[in-house]
């Protein structure tokens, strides 16, 4: 698989555009190849993580571990997805490749707008011709210094109001074009070549629970190329709708004759807001792509009971959805429970009964506030009368 060689002149886009989208192709499909063929490192390595997680599963059920049904649809799950993702080329071919190498251009085909920035076709031509146009305006510069002005345009023979002189905006216009061409598609094309490249070793990690995140990283790292190639692409394509127009005017002016002293710094205003957009619709997609939780592991219903289906149907409860308790909550529950405690040792030293355990559990009756309190030792065989002896009881009467 021979990639075009870079050479300078007019087919510059063109060719570089080409050759990402083919060293791109190679690594996914090459590479994916090389990694999943029998008797690579990759696959003695996916024959031994599946080895050691059946395993683990005999040795669950050595020690009397009993999986329910959704432990076992759960398993069975992971397993044929490694197998899918790992060995088969055709299903992985069909599911993941060329859905992240060729789904982008379709899908920024359909968002945009037909009429103005049509992503099908000759899309690179088109890019390589507003770079053409580019370099013909260099050659033919904008006549700021002659008196040929068109109606409503203001000499600039005497005063250079502009932050760069026209040379310096003119190449700097074509540079900030073609470095945001090249960096974002090279980016995005690139790393999801050797993403796909990577899915023989990377879906063997979603057996265990511990590299099941590596496994979560490398879904959302796919699809951040497969949404960034899609929201780059409209960008391009609305760039070439406002670039294409402007270009085809200020060369219809400086075939005519006339200066265009306005036209660098508007093109190297318009190259390096577009260079920005794509930079920052890249951070934002990737924001989202690595949200936390939506990768999460999906949790079966338990199907083995009538509870099961219900919440597989009906979903999660208010019970399972709701938020934790907060701190001031939980000291409160630790410190209600704390004082259940202590009034159950009391109730049980004091012996009361049935009557005592009323009052402490809090009955209706006007004592239930009070808490009765365990005699001190040696009360109960205290005397309660005075001893007398006998002559003075004759005495007393």
């Amino acid at each position: 698989m021979s990639c075009p060689q870079i050479l300078t002149g007019t087919e510059f886009v063109t060719r570089m555009v080409t050759h990402i989208d083919c060293q791109a192709r190679y690594l996914g499909s090459y590479g994916y190849e090389a990694l999943g063929q029998p008797g690579s490192a990759a696959s003695l390595a996916m024959t031994g993580l599946l080895t050691l997680f059946i395993a683990i599963w005999g040795f669950r059920l050595l020690f009397g571990y009993t999986p329910d049904s959704r432990d076992i649809m759960g398993d069975m799950l992971k397993v044929g997805i490694v197998l899918t993702l790992a060995f088969s080329w055709p299903a992985f071919r069909t599911v993941v490749h060329d859905v992240t190498l060729d789904g982008p251009a379709q899908l920024a085909a359909s968002l945009s707008n037909p009429g103005l920035a049509t992503t099908s076709g000759g899309f690179v031509e088109r890019l390589q011709g507003v770079d053409n146009g580019v370099l013909a305006l260099i050659d033919l510069g904008t006549g700021r210094w002659s008196d040929q002005l068109i109606d409503g345009q203001a000499g600039n023979a005497s005063f250079v109001g502009t932050a760069l002189q026209d040379d310096a905006a003119l190449g700097w216009a074509r540079l900030i074009y073609l470095a945001g061409i090249i960096g974002s598609l090279g980016l995005l094309r690139i790393v999801a070549g050797l993403l796909l490249a990577l899915a023989p070793l990377a879906a063997g990690m979603l057996l265990f629970e511990a590299t099941r995140g590596l496994f979560a990283g490398w879904l959302r790292a796919l699809a951040l190329t497969l949404v960034g190639s899609v929201g780059v692409t409209v960008i391009l394509a609305v760039e070439l709708a406002v670039l294409e127009p402007f270009l085809r005017d200020v060369l219809l002016v400086r075939g005519s004759g006339y200066a265009a002293p306005s036209a660098p710094i508007e093109l190297f205003a318009m190259t390096t807001g577009f260079t920005i957009v794509q930079l920052m619709t890249i951070w934002l997609l990737a924001k989202i792509a690595f949200m936390r939780g939506w990768t999460n592991a999906i949790r079966l219903p338990d199907f083995s009971s009538s509870a099961g289906w219900q919440s597989a149907i009906a979903g999660p409860t208010a019970r399972e959805v709701s938020p934790l308790a907060s701190r001031a909550e939980r000291i409160a529950q630790q410190v209600e429970n704390r004082m259940s405690f202590e009034q159950s040792r009391i109730v049980s030293v004091t012996g009361g009964g049935a009557a005592a355990s009323a009052r402490v559990r809090g009955s209706p009756s006007a004592d239930s506030a009070r808490v009765v309190l365990p005699e001190r030792l040696g009360n109960s065989y205290r005397r309660t009368t005075h001893s007398r002896s006998i002559s003075s009881r004759r005495r007393d009467g």
